[in-house]
């Protein structure tokens, strides 16, 4: 039996479940019956229509029920133990595949950092920087080849370490959401650090010596890197490939479990910072005892991380539950503009919209993203950006002071994305406006009119060049955004939506600034990502070696990149900013008009 068949023949039942458990003096023994009935389709489902989105929902169906009944829910301790006792290792099952792939990558990369280094005896200067490596020539000409753990207390090499290596472990499982290949190029990176590092010793004569001190806590840690490796590509592979699932759907699986895996992954990377911050510095315990401790580590992450699961996954029937962890089905959302919703609706139905329409809102922001990287890469007589700084962070994506070019560039980018943000989003909401072709949008003139003079307002006070003027520009950006959406939205001129701005916003303002503050920590969290992650783990080096040979070629690509990275994450700001304002635009305007309120009022008087 086809799909749309069996939900043809089945969804009259189903919306009858539903109904009666929504009832609160809802029939026992008709949901008992209606429950039966709903498993036993589930099993056919699970059976017929493994991957498709019908099972979802009589999956979640039967959830709801059964939690209701059970009341069982986990918590404290309870759930403690069965996150480490059964939700990882089948997590961990289920991405194993993933696992795989990182530590193929990451050894092969480690072999690659040796063999390089064999016949390039300066590869190591590359890699390690030639401070770390004449620091360690001097360490071992004095006796002491692995000094530079003793360099410091205990406590003084735990702490910077732990939070190097969480950072690192955290970068590498965001690096995921960049294709699935952030976490690759991170695995490369490390790989071939690691192989250079490891011989470095090696061809000093001194392989035994460092094998025990760099693997005492490096047992730990370098594993903790490739689960990193494999949660960073459980995420991208949702993302990447959804399957039947929607994209947001895939993505929310991908993410829960990928999560899963980095909470599991942190407490080992605590305990390997441990043991490098007070124990690898004891060289002088005996090799035996050390080598022990290193077969002891490795052994627990093969049997927790690998083994375990295995067995886990064994004992434990419809493993694809972990797929879909507590993924209920819901029908199609269609966005009310007369619903009042409140902030975390607002902030979920904004995430909501922005992944229904990634391929709208992504073309956008990597449309102009690419075209603001090639001209700026390409400029070779300074208008933009000083040609011989090979990195574009965030205050040289602003610096309109020394470049005006760049403000006039920067603001037409900002025009064009928010305009196409505001309309399309528009036509999306209010459906009579695809009736019409996009230029005779009546959104589009009041959109171009609002959003060309509220983007000029901000670029003119950065210009003024004091802190005070910078400042504010950035406080009373997103109240911009929002005034431009109040023009677009309700097709009127730009200072008429300043006053009705003023009044929707009435005691309004900490909801206004919580949302304006959140998508603003969410596009700085992907600039990070991005940008440090890229630079520090040498990503972007090991992308710009991988592309070409030539050194301008090289310097182009890398200011290209930067460029990328911080005009991505800022235009992502916008487009998220435009849309939840829009959003809070039309919940306002029905808290503080009440016209649909009014006119459902009327049609009942009407009937009456």
């Amino acid at each position: 039996m086809k799909e749309s068949e069996f939900i043809e023949q089945n969804k009259e039942k189903w919306l009858d479940f539903e109904n009666n458990l929504s009832k609160k003096d809802a029939n026992p023994a008709k949901t008992s019956k209606l429950f039966v009935q709903i498993t036993d389709d589930l099993s056919y489902a699970r059976t017929f229509y493994q991957n498709r989105s019908v099972k979802i929902y009589l999956n979640g169906s039967a959830k709801l029920l059964f939690n209701d009944i059970n009341k069982s829910n986990k918590k404290g301790l309870t759930a403690f133990i069965h996150f480490w006792k059964t939700d990882l290792p089948l997590t961990m099952y289920v991405a194993r595949r993933a696992m795989l792939i990182s530590f193929i990558v990451f050894v092969s990369c480690f072999i690659l950092g040796i063999i390089t280094s064999i016949y390039d005896h300066d590869f190591a200067r590359t890699i390690l920087s030639n401070d770390y490596v004449n620091m360690t020539n001097q360490n071992i000409a004095k006796g002491d080849a692995m000094a530079v753990y003793k360099s410091e207390s205990e406590i003084k090499t735990f702490l910077p370490i732990f939070y190097n290596n969480i950072k690192v472990d955290f970068i590498t499982f965001f690096s995921g959401l960049f294709m699935a290949l952030g976490s690759l190029v991170v695995m490369v990176t490390n790989g071939i650090m690691v192989g250079v590092f490891q011989y470095f010793f090696i061809e000093r004569g001194l392989f035994w010596e460092s094998f025990l001190a760099i693997w005492t806590h490096g047992a730990l840690e370098i594993s903790a890197i490739i689960l990193s490796g494999g949660a960073g590509l459980t995420l991208g592979k949702g993302f990447l490939f959804p399957g039947t699932y929607s994209r947001f759907q895939s993505f929310k699986i991908s993410g829960m479990n990928g999560l899963k895996i980095i909470m599991g992954v942190a407490p080992v990377t605590l305990v390997a910072a441990f043991i490098e911050g007070f124990l690898t510095r004891h060289t002088g315990i005996p090799n035996p005892i050390r080598f022990s401790f290193i077969l002891l580590s490795f052994g627990f992450i093969i049997t927790y991380f690998f083994w375990y699961p295995r067995k886990v996954a064994k004992q434990t029937q419809n493993i694809d539950e972990i797929i879909e962890p507590e993924l209920v089905y819901k029908p199609t959302i269609v966005f009310d503009p007369a619903e009042i919703l409140d902030t975390t609706k607002i902030l979920t139905e904004t995430l909501r919209l922005y992944f229904k329409k990634f391929t709208t809102w992504g073309s956008i922001t990597l449309g102009v993203s690419l075209l603001f990287s090639i001209v700026i890469a390409s400029d070779n007589h300074n208008l933009f950006h000083a040609y011989e700084t090979y990195s574009f962070k965030i205050n040289d994506f602003l610096n309109y002071i020394n470049y005006p070019t760049l403000a006039a560039f920067t603001g037409t980018a900002f025009t064009i994305t928010l305009i196409c943000v505001f309309v399309f989003l528009k036509r999306t909401i209010i459906k009579e406006e695809k009736k019409k072709s996009f230029f005779k949008s009546p959104s589009l003139l009041n959109s171009i009119y609002a959003v060309l003079l509220s983007t000029p307002l901000f670029i003119s006070l950065i210009l003024l060049d004091n802190w005070v003027f910078t400042l504010t520009a950035f406080l009373i950006f997103p109240l911009l955004i929002f005034m431009s959406a109040v023009a677009t939205n309700q097709n009127i001129f730009f200072f008429n939506a300043i006053n009705l701005s003023g009044s929707l916003l009435y005691k309004k303002w900490f909801t206004f600034i919580g949302i304006a503050l959140l998508f603003f920590s969410m596009a700085f969290v992907l600039y990070l990502t991005s940008f440090y992650g890229l630079n520090l783990l040498f990503v972007q080096d090991a992308l710009v070696w991988m592309l070409t040979d030539d050194d301008v070629i090289a310097e182009k690509i890398s200011l290209g990149l930067s460029v990328f990275q911080t005009t991505f994450s800022f235009l992502t700001f916008l487009v998220l900013t435009a849309i939840s304002n829009s959003l809070l635009f039309y919940t306002l305007k029905e808290s503080y008009s009440a016209e649909n309120l009014i006119s459902r009022i009327h049609q009942i008087k009407a009937v009456k």
